[in-house]
């Protein structure tokens, strides 16, 4: 169901049928991320900010309570996981057009990634920077500095 809700969300079940499939699953084992990642895709198709963020925030929380991110990442866990999520809280909530909520977290997710020295979520948080500049205000030169480091960094 996600990778439908990702690639062809006609072929993907109804957002209340996906959402009462999930809440059965859930009611059994509350512990399953990515089920909560699963009713955060939900929500955000119907545009509900309240679910999505809801679902989002018990994603990571479950992700870093199973450990199940640090086993398949290499890197140290928790930490990882917490700037990842601060990163997805911002790009939700500039979805939303809550760009003061947006630049709070992506404020937090710089700091953590520059704590951390992940090159990688920081070119990220670059880019959403970016979106978000360009939502509040007209900047080319950060869009610059982006591409410019992403190339350094190999990144797409």
């Amino acid at each position: 169901q996600a990778s439908l809700l990702k690639n062809d969300e006609t072929k993907a079940l109804a957002p209340a049928s996906l959402q009462k499939e999930l809440n059965n699953l859930l009611k059994f084992n509350p512990d399953i991320a990515e089920a909560h990642y699963l009713s955060y895709l939900n929500s955000l198709r119907v545009q509900d900010v309240f679910s999505s963020t809801h679902s989002l925030l018990h994603y990571f929380d479950r992700l870093i309570l199973t450990g199940a991110e640090s086993k398949s990442s290499g890197d140290e866990g928790s930490g990882r996981s917490l700037r990842y999520a601060a990163l997805n809280l911002a790009a939700l909530h500039c979805r939303f057009g809550h760009y003061q909520q947006a630049e709070l977290a992506l404020q937090e997710a710089i700091r953590i990634a520059q704590e951390s020295n992940d090159h990688v979520c920081l070119q990220h948080c670059l880019s959403w920077l970016y979106i978000l500049e360009q939502k509040m205000f007209d900047s080319c030169v950060l869009l610059e500095h982006s591409v410019n480091k992403s190339l350094h960094f190999g990144l797409p």
